[in-house]
């Protein structure tokens, strides 16, 4: 696309105006979102890559999405920015085709992602006690591994004569030709789109289910501490009472008990949303050009929804990374020093780690795994987990799953409905 100007003729002298200010306007927009991607991810690549803690098995997945986000910030974006500028691609029709393959593939394994990351919580909040031994190191890799080769296939027809690859004027970057192929096209947003979509809609529509489930419980239970106190010949006598009965400990139950469930919404509101927002606008383009033709969508529309895909690799840190309240501290920490350094060694119990909202809504985050290596290094406030109750922390003001919470002197129960 070329932009004329005549210095006789006012009609074209305005429009040559406009495009001029339309082509700043969206270089300076594709300029810092590039700029938000690169920074957001690489801030949660060094953060995980320096806190070997971090890099549990479910945050591998998280660094396997922020490290692809990061690519996509180094080796595609940079080339949109010039074409946007220019209003041509220069780089020759092997880079065309190798950077439309380039971001087809990281695009379909971050969407992929999304939905082992809601696998892996699935089966930490349902199934908490088989966890460690449902998701293993080597089930991880070979999890990340086959995302990218699904991804790899849903991306390689277009090479093969399936539709092709070729710059696209309004979206300033080289893609698959969706409006040649409408069968391609649904392929590829059926085996790369909304299959992730699914997976994420049934596990975390099950995670919200058992939150309820486990609120409602405790809402309608009865905590009961067991005190030990030490007596004159060294044995120890056991008073029991009841902390939570009384208008009290109904109050307290029902602030929890709404707490609890409205954390879990939000959080999956936030991680279902933000997949929506960002890809359905361009699921639908592409869409409506595979039925009625390329000049079917108008340009702007269509440039907005494809620069709107990019700005999931913006949202992806925060919600995986930065919505994690322990990467949040040690980046902190990292950042400004001692100042922030993360209290959670030192003053938070190995039960906080277990509560219904923190494993909801810290999602990049291992429980079992990051309560063990923080049972290691806090052995003053130390837990045990059984299969006796739930326990309440009083550090998080959260219930928690299936656990006995022990210390030297007491012991805590609850009993369910």
């Amino acid at each position: 696309m070329s932009i004329n100007s005549s210095g006789g003729n006012g009609v074209e002298t305005e429009s040559s105006a406009e495009n001029g200010a339309t082509i700043v306007t969206e270089s300076i927009a594709i300029i810092i979102i590039d700029i938000l991607i690169c920074l957001g991810n690489l801030v949660i690549v060094i953060t995980l890559y320096k806190k070997s803690y971090l890099l549990s098995l479910s945050n591998k997945f998280v660094f396997s999405l922020t490290l692809s986000n990061l690519l996509l910030s180094m080796l595609v974006l940079p080339f949109v920015v010039v074409s946007s500028i220019l209003r041509e691609w220069i780089f020759g029709v092997v880079w065309c085709n190798f950077s439309a393959l380039l971001y087809m593939l990281i695009s379909s394994a971050s969407m992929l992602t999304l939905g082992i990351i809601a696998i892996d919580r699935y089966y930490a909040v349902l199934y908490p006690m088989v966890y460690p031994m449902k998701i293993t190191g080597n089930r991880a890799v070979l999890a990340i591994a086959y995302v990218w080769l699904h991804s790899l296939i849903g991306c390689l027809p277009p090479l093969f004569g399936w539709s092709s690859l070729e710059f696209d004027h309004f979206k300033w970057m080289c893609v698959a030709a969706w409006h040649k192929e409408a069968g391609y096209t649904a392929f590829w947003q059926i085996w790369c789109a909304l299959l992730p979509f699914i997976t994420m809609m049934i596990c975390y529509g099950f995670i919200f289910r058992v939150a309820r489930i486990k609120a409602r419980k405790i809402h309608c239970g009865t905590v009961i501490i067991v005190q030990d106190a030490p007596q004159k010949n060294g044995r120890k006598n056991s008073s029991t009472s009841t902390s939570s009965s009384g208008s009290r400990r109904n109050g307290f139950s029902s602030v929890v008990y709404s707490a609890n469930q409205c954390k879990a919404f939000i959080t999956i509101l936030v991680v279902i949303g933000a997949f929506v927002l960002t890809w359905g606008p361009y699921m639908i383009v592409i869409s409506i050009e595979a039925l009625w033709g390329k000049n079917s969508v108008s340009p702007v529309m269509e440039t907005m929804a494809t620069w709107l895909s990019f700005t999931s690799a913006i949202c992806h840190p925060l919600i995986y990374g930065l919505w994690n309240k322990t990467v949040r501290k040690e980046l902190l920490s990292m950042c400004f020093g001692k100042r922030y350094r993360d209290p959670f060694h030192q003053q938070h119990r190995t039960s906080r780690m277990f509560s219904i909202s923190n494993r909801i809504t810290d999602l990049g985050l291992s429980p079992h795994l990051t309560a063990l290596m923080a049972s290691g290094k806090d052995s003053d406030h130390q837990s045990t987990t059984t299969n006796t109750g739930f326990s309440y922390s009083n550090d998080s003001g959260n219930y928690c799953v299936p656990t006995t919470l022990s210390s030297a002197q007491d012991r805590t129960y609850v009993t369910e409905c």
